[in-house]
C-alpha cells in the first residue's frame, strides 16, 4: 500500500460528493473497493460514476474515476495513463487460449492505470500473471478523463495496425483478434477480483 494516495476525499465536485455519499472518505479505500469488483464493461460507459452505480469496470472506467476523484480533491499530480504493452499469456492470464491456436505471441493491448511519480497503481483487480503488463510496456500516454475513450481508442487502433502491418494480417482481423482476447477475460476462470494494485516504481518508459 501507498501512503501518499490515502488522502481524503474533499471538495465540492459532483464526482467527489457522490462518492462520499456512497460511504467514502479516503481514496486508497475507494481504489481497494473498486479493485475488488467483478471486471466487465459497463452499460453507461458515458457516466464516470457507472463503476461504482452498476458494481462492475474495466481498467479504463474504474481508473477514469479515480482520476476524477482526485482531480476534484485537487490532486492533479495524479495521472491517468494510457500504456500500451506487449499482451501475453504470461502478463494476462486467459489470451493464450485465443493467442496460440492464430499462431501469435502477443498483440498490442492498451491499458489504463494511475501514474504518481515514477510509480504506477493499477486498480482493475485482474489476476496477476507471472509477469507483469508494466514489464512489456511499449509506450505511455497522459490522457484526460473528459477525452479518455477517444485517445485511447486512437492509441490503440495505431499500435494494432503497425502490429498488422508487421504481421501481413489486416486491420480487421487483428482487431477481432483482440476482441477475441477480452471476451476470453470476460468468460475466464482467472478473473478472480484480487483486492489489491500493483505498482512499480521504474520511470515511464
Amino acid at each position: 500500500m501507498s501512503g501518499e494516495l490515502d488522502f481524503s476525499i474533499e471538495g465540492e465536485g459532483p464526482v467527489a460528493m457522490e462518492v462520499r455519499r456512497r460511504g467514502f472518505d479516503r481514496f486508497l479505500a475507494l481504489g481497494e473497493h473498486v479493485a475488488r469488483l467483478p471486471y466487465g464493461r459497463p452499460a453507461c460507459s458515458n457516466d464516470v460514476l457507472t463503476v461504482l452505480k452498476e458494481q462492475r469496470g474495466t481498467c479504463s472506467s474504474k481508473h477514469r474515476l479515480l482520476a476524477a476523484v482526485a482531480q476534484e480533491c485537487g490532486h492533479v499530480e495524479v495521472e491517468l495513463v494510457v500504456g500500451l504493452y506487449a499482451m501475453c499469456e504470461q502478463n494476462t492470464p486467459g489470451i493464450g487460449t485465443v493467442l496460440e491456436p492464430a499462431g501469435f505471441d502477443y498483440i498490442p493491448e492498451a491499458h489504463c492505470y494511475l501514474r504518481l511519480g515514477g510509480r504506477r497503481y493499477d486498480f482493475t483487480g485482474l489476476s496477476s500473471g507471472s509477469t507483469s503488463p508494466f514489464e512489456a510496456l511499449l509506450s505511455e500516454h497522459v490522457v484526460s478523463t473528459v477525452h479518455l475513450a477517444d485517445e485511447k481508442e486512437r492509441i490503440h487502433r495505431d499500435a494494432v495496425q503497425r502490429w498488422a502491418d508487421s504481421h501481413a494480417v489486416s486491420f480487421a482481423d487483428a482487431w477481432a483478434l483482440r476482441e477475441a482476447c477480452i471476451q476470453a477475460l470476460t468468460s475466464s476462470n482467472t478473473l478472480k477480483p484480487t483486492g489489491s494494485f500493483s505498482g512499480a516504481t521504474e520511470p515511464g518508459v
